[in-house]
């Protein structure tokens, strides 16, 4: 590889102090920032996302947590829901 002097100096010094080629310390140096970026891709990656749906259950009720659209009728949502219900009864 072609680096820079004074980081050529730096690695050398630090492989040095840690009794370790320049080469091992260069593969060290990358696997852990590789370790460290996989990390963080995994943390970014759990994280809830905003705009999904919480689904949980709190005092026996099923709850979803999300942002309604704009144009949401919760009166028409939920005679929808009573119609389904009672053709489903019927059949």
């Amino acid at each position: 590889m072609n680096l820079p002097p004074q980081l050529q100096e730096n690695i050398e010094k630090w492989a040095s102090s840690q009794g370790i080629s320049t080469e091992q310390f260069i593969l060290q140096a990358i696997t852990e920032k590789i370790a460290t970026l996989s990390q963080q891709k995994l943390a970014e990656d759990t994280q809830p996302n905003p705009n999904q749906a919480n689904l949980y259950r709190k005092d026996g009720i099923l709850v979803v947590d999300a942002e309604l659209p704009a144009n949401f009728d919760i009166n028409t949502f939920i005679d929808e829901l009573r119609e389904e219900r009672i053709q489903e009864q019927i059949v």
